[in-house]
């Protein structure tokens, strides 16, 4: 049994391409189950209850190209009774980096199966309650611009104000 936590961090583009073997680890939420479905697949599939919400822990094993390959290609759950459920991986490597969801697991290759052990409060933490937005860096072109219009200090009355004594 292989606990998620301890498993080297993926933190830059460099050791994502030179891993042998990648997860990919997040909290799929599931939804607007019924509720007897729901406590089906928290007893029978891993699933757990934050905030009266249901989610799923989501663990994929790869190569870094297989990973590339399928992004944007939905990844079916099919449960019990005709229940089904989709996760997605958008491809943008840069948000799975900064969002903590990729691991190197080159130690592991060759072991067969793979088993992860139930961290409930790590994927909770890291990935339902501590999760924040990503937000795209922007691209710098020039460290010096020249505004297009010189600016003009004093050559328009400002307006809006009025003396207050005379």
């Amino acid at each position: 049994m292989i606990r998620i936590s301890t498993l080297p961090l993926i933190e830059n583009p460099e050791q994502f391409n030179a891993a042998k073997l990648i997860l990919l680890v997040d909290a799929l939420l599931v939804g607007d189950a019924p509720r007897n479905m729901r406590e089906h697949i928290k007893n029978n599939y891993g699933g757990f209850i934050y905030e009266k919400k249901t989610y799923i822990p989501i663990t994929l094993t790869g190569t870094p190209e297989s990973l590339i390959a399928n992004a944007g290609k939905p990844i079916h759950f099919k449960f019990d009774h005709g229940f089904e459920n989709h996760y997605h991986f958008d491809g943008n490597l840069g948000a799975a980096i900064w969002h903590k969801k990729l691991y190197d697991m080159s130690a592991s290759i060759g072991a067969g199966s793979v088993s992860f052990e139930r961290e409930e409060a790590f994927i909770i933490e890291r990935y339902i309650s501590g999760y924040r937005q990503y937000i795209e860096p922007q691209e710098i072109t020039s460290l010096l611009t020249f505004p297009k219009q010189p600016a003009s200090i004093g050559t328009r009355p400002m307006l809006g104000l009025k003396p207050v004594r005379k």
